[in-house]
């Protein structure tokens, strides 16, 4: 479960990364001289200064344990469906990004579906059945010749992909979780950006430019995950947006298959 965080004042802070894996947030520290986080310290004491996602994710672990004290039988997808349906958008909205998702969901690739309410989740755990097996769908993207394709300077290309859920095998009619695995070589990984649209026309960027990464392996079956269309129903067309946002004219790489995985309970009781 990826968790993200938020300063004392609900702001982002410096060090967060944008994902949309991320699936809710906790609060954790600011800019030097602002608040922390108070916690145990070793050899002995106490700290007021725990900071970053080192604090966050504990956080957030507490509250879990908290909520299987409650209920010892949920499962780690009933807890990702108990920390997202209660996950409280509302403080965090001030900040740019957030969008509604298919099934009207407030998510944001900073902050997930928004604060862990701790008492909200247990509340819901107590109560919660545990969800029906999950189904895995896979759908493979092949490029058309040239494969691979020649890439270069600034660019943008659309890949569409037609999804009916696996209706004749393991079917998918609620979404979980959606992975696309991408292999792709460039000059500057950091100039690459990938955005993925559902049939519900929820945009969750996967992969946003990242201005400090200057590597030139890229990617090579680079799983990238998104819980942002979290209850959609994946049938319909998927559109994969590869770019580059580079200044380098002279910039070139390499792209090749592509392919999306798929994965979700079907009992849209859920």
């Amino acid at each position: 479960m990826s968790i993200s965080s938020a300063t004392y004042d609900n702001h982002r802070p410096w060090y967060l990364e944008e994902c949309p894996s991320s699936i809710a947030t906790t609060y954790s520290s600011a800019n030097i001289n602002q608040p922390a986080i108070v916690t145990v310290d070793v050899p002995a004491g106490c700290t007021k200064m725990h900071t970053g996602t080192s604090a966050s994710a504990p956080l957030a672990a507490g509250i879990i344990a908290l909520a299987l004290e409650a209920n010892p039988d949920l499962t780690w997808r009933d807890m990702q469906h108990i920390v997202l349906r209660t996950a409280n958008p509302t403080p965090l909205l001030q900040n740019p990004g957030w969008s509604q998702n298919g099934v009207g969901r407030m998510v944001s690739n900073k902050f997930g579906y928004g604060l862990m309410d701790g008492g909200a989740l247990v509340k819901l755990a107590r109560r919660w059945k545990t969800v029906p097996e999950q189904h895995i769908c896979t759908y493979e993207y092949k490029l058309a010749a040239p494969n691979p394709r020649p890439i270069s300077g600034r660019f943008q290309m659309n890949f569409t992909l037609e999804v009916n859920g696996c209706e004749s095998g393991t079917p998918v009619l609620y979404l979980e979780h959606v992975q696309v695995h991408a292999t792709v070589r460039y000059s500057k990984r950091g100039d690459l950006k990938l955005t993925l649209f559902s049939p519900s026309r929820t945009r969750s960027v996967l992969l946003p430019p990242r201005p400090q990464d200057f590597n030139t392996n890229g990617f090579h079956k680079w799983p990238f995950l998104s819980v942002q269309q979290w209850g959609e129903d994946p049938r319909g067309t998927w559109i994969l947006m590869v770019e580059s946002v580079t200044n380098n004219p002279a910039a070139i790489g390499e792209l090749q298959n592509l392919f999306s995985d798929v994965f979700s309970g079907v009992d849209l009781s859920h």
